[in-house]
């Protein structure tokens, strides 16, 4: 029994079953409800902040956190050892790169003054509406602990919104551009749309319930993102006995797996494996070469002109009607508007339930 179901979930990964209509469109309403919400939240915090006038000071000190200097040399530093000791070797400027730093582009232009807005209205309503969440000074707790607890369980609220964004089909809409990478490198990071950016915002509860305890520090917070970022990178490493500990990218490939295998999707951590492995959900990477990454049947719009795959055949990739590679704004626009078409091809009866 358990080989039959497993086979059928790997037959509906390779060749994805359209899902009821109605599903379809109880689906893309769910997406426009996300939508909505994010719109509203955004309205709140903006509402807020014009009137305290300190929209463009709040907005400058979340991109210096979020998408400063530090994360800009990180970046470029990952980029140059992916250039020196690659887990698959590509060009430099590669489609796949240009399209994901324009992502990375997109994220400091637009995605960090959104989520800022957004961030501020969920605080805001947290505090109108559930107050006893708030917790008061913990006076014998040096600040110290308290800032360690909340950078932990940060991590640990987004690693069930990295669960909650595969296992509901709504989210999985949001989150499959993210997972149709087929040539992964540290600029993958930001190649997320912006309304499963905002699915993430749930993760500031730890430090809105702590927070009168201590502040975290805007440099741990960069330190954090800096750590969000590198499993991302074109590198086969593993990290030791620190990848037991440690999200290593060897270990976060495996998550970016096209053929999902018999567990399905496992390696949700951001930073820290222990949630996966409380959760039996860790699969720790033997070596060997890379696995192939980015999804099955290549249901997103995706940048490459062609793949090989595993037996040796060569998928034609996204063309346009006269054969062409389309351009690649072409390629990013499809890509964001892909969540809002009523029938989605990501809407397959493996993501009628999520992509597990």
């Amino acid at each position: 029994m358990q080989a039959t179901v497993t086979q059928q979930m790997q037959a509906t990964v390779t060749r994805p079953a359209l899902a009821p209509a109605g599903a379809l469109t109880a689906v893309w309403a769910a997406v426009l409800s996300v939508a909505g919400l994010t719109a509203w939240l955004a309205t709140v915090g903006l509402t807020d902040l014009l009137s305290a006038r300190d929209l463009w000071g709040v907005i400058d000190a979340s991109r210096s956190r979020l998408a400063g200097p530090a994360l800009v040399v990180v970046v470029v530093l990952l980029l140059v050892a992916e250039q020196r000791w690659p887990a698959v070797r590509r060009p430099l400027l590669a489609r796949a790169q240009l399209v994901d730093a324009s992502y990375f582009l997109l994220f400091a232009v637009a995605v960090v003054p959104l989520l800022t807005l957004v961030e501020t209205g969920f605080s805001i309503e947290i505090e109108r509406h559930v107050s006893f969440l708030v917790l008061g000074r913990l006076a014998l707790v040096p600040r110290i602990v308290v800032v360690a607890v909340t950078l932990v369980a940060i991590d640990g609220m987004n690693w069930c919104g990295h669960v909650a964004n595969h296992r509901f089909a709504t989210l999985w809409r949001l989150h499959a551009l993210h997972h149709s990478q087929e040539d992964m490198s540290v600029l993958t990071t930001f190649r997320t749309h912006p309304l499963a950016h905002a699915t993430y915002v749930p993760a500031l509860l730890p430090a809105l319930m702590l927070g009168a305890s201590g502040a975290v520090p805007a440099g741990a917070i960069i330190v954090y993102g800096c750590l969000v970022t590198f499993p991302h990178a074109n590198l086969n490493w593993r990290l030791g006995p620190l990848g037991r500990i440690i999200v290593s990218p060897a270990y976060h490939r495996l998550h970016h797996a096209r053929d999902l295998g018999e567990r399905g999707t496992v390696n949700f951590g951001f930073v820290l494996v222990v949630w996966d492995q409380l959760a039996r959900r860790a699969e720790f990477p033997l070596g060997g070469p890379p696995v192939l990454t980015g999804i099955a049947g290549r249901p997103v719009p995706i940048e490459q002109a062609g793949r090989l795959d595993q037996a040796g055949t060569v998928d034609a990739g996204t063309v346009d009607r006269g054969g062409r590679m389309p351009h690649l704004a072409r390629v990013v626009v499809a890509q964001l508007a892909q969540p809002f078409r009523r029938c989605s091809t990501v809407d397959g009866r493996l993501t009628t339930e999520g992509r597990r």
